[in-house]
């Protein structure tokens, strides 16, 4: 299905994801401001937190008029696809963080971490904040992995396999 285009109604779902594979960044936070900012640009970002906030009023989805989103985002829509919204909406997609389908769109809930070659791709000040970023919060303390996934709603048993062999979060820093 091809991004909408000029005066569609648009029905916005959330993204059905395995308990497991629902973890990341909630597309509001702080690491997604400072690190996807750069990759995913300001109006994708902007969109992105916009269908979050949707989301959270309307768990179940929600229907949209895309112009109405690009207008309160400053955007035109004008040209549909080829318009500022439309390529900035087509961003969340080339990023897997929408998706098309035959009704509308999946909504991720949750942003991943940045891939090692995004990373590569970033500038050197911002890549070293990302890799401080992930030195302050990462843990390999088993117990407390397990309490942040059972809080993240995995199941206990699933949440002590995963503790057992966690790893290490995307960073750009050699392995030591």
């Amino acid at each position: 299905m091809p991004i909408a285009t000029t005066n569609d109604i648009v029905n916005f779902q959330p993204w059905a994801m395995p308990a497991e594979r629902e973890v990341g960044h909630d597309p509001r936070s702080a690491y997604v401001e400072n690190f996807w900012l750069s990759t995913l640009g300001p109006s994708a970002t902007w969109i992105i937190r916009r269908l979050a906030d949707h989301l959270d009023a309307e768990p179940d989805g929600f229907t949209l008029d895309l112009n109405d989103l690009a207008q309160s985002l400053g955007l035109s829509n004008a040209k549909g696809a080829d318009s500022p919204f439309g390529r900035a909406l087509q961003r969340c997609s080339m990023f897997n963080l929408i998706r098309p389908t035959s009704g509308g769109y999946d909504v991720k809930r949750r942003i991943p971490d940045l891939t090692t070659r995004q990373l590569e791709r970033m500038h050197d000040r911002l890549r070293r904040n990302h890799d401080e970023w992930v030195q302050r919060t990462w843990t390999t303390d088993p117990v407390q992995i397990e309490h942040q996934l059972v809080a993240a709603g995995v199941d206990r048993r699933t949440a002590v396999i995963a503790a057992a062999s966690a790893f290490r979060p995307t960073s750009s820093l050699p392995h030591q």
